[in-house]
């Protein structure tokens, strides 16, 4: 996990994994080129997947193996480096097991896709210090510890896949349940407000299905500006763990 650099606008500060926006760079020709990947529709994702960990963490995940490596360029620079040195991402070693959307009346929202992949023990990422300050290796155990506790700031969405990393004693059985998913179904969680403060509920919570209709709630809406003219990342301060 990498820790956002504290200045930023958004999720300044937040432990979060390796990642960032698709972009035009990632659906170029270029990027066809030097990311292998067997599903057209993926390409793109595979591809920003692949190059955010170069940009932030300075790992490389190429067909020959996964590298570390301080050489760090930036957008479509990755691309023609990669092609430069006779390699080329990995895309199929990047394995997709989980797409959050964000919730409807948050100012910011993303839809995010998660990717997990196997590299070598003793692999050290190098940080951008720009986007992220700090990285480290770490059972998802602790990290919720950690989050638990209050010494690290930990996003609800990024909770939810250390609960899901956690149940899984090795790298093999977590593999082996991501290849055996049918799919991957989009969670879009929803807000609702719950004794005057904002909840965020899953689709298995009791009283998911009536939130829908109160998510274009004034009480709602006003309890999430409140939050915003507190300075507080809503992402952080809404709903439990």
């Amino acid at each position: 996990m990498v820790r956002r650099n504290p200045e930023a606008r958004f999720m300044g500060g937040a432990w979060v994994f390796p990642g960032g926006a698709v972009d035009a760079t990632d659906d170029l020709d270029l990027a066809r080129r030097a990311v292998v990947c067997s599903s057209t529709e993926m390409l793109p994702w595979s591809a920003a997947a692949a190059r955010e960990l170069v940009e932030e963490a300075g790992i490389w995940l190429l067909e020959s193996g996964p590298v570390v490596s301080s050489d760090r360029p930036t957008d479509e620079a990755v691309y023609s480096a990669v092609l430069e040195r006779d390699e080329r991402f990995s895309g199929e070693s990047l394995h997709y097991f989980a797409n959050w959307i964000t919730p409807e009346p948050l100012p910011i929202r993303f839809d995010t896709r998660f990717f997990a992949t196997a590299v070598s023990a003793g692999l050290e990422p190098i940080v951008d210090r720009l986007e992220v300050v700090e990285a480290t290796w770490i059972r998802p155990c602790d990290a919720m510890e950690k989050a638990d506790a209050g010494e690290w700031d930990v996003a609800f969405p990024t909770r939810k896949i250390l609960d899901l990393l956690g149940g899984f004693g090795s790298t093999a059985s977590l593999r082996k349940h991501i290849e055996d998913l049918p799919g991957v179904e989009p969670i879009q969680p929803r807000l609702a407000t719950v004794d005057g403060q904002v909840a965020i509920l899953m689709p298995d919570d009791s009283g998911f299905m009536e939130a829908a209709a109160g998510e274009s709630d004034p009480a709602l809406l006003s309890a999430l500006e409140s939050i915003s003219r507190s300075g507080a990342e809503t992402h952080t301060e809404i709903g439990s763990p």
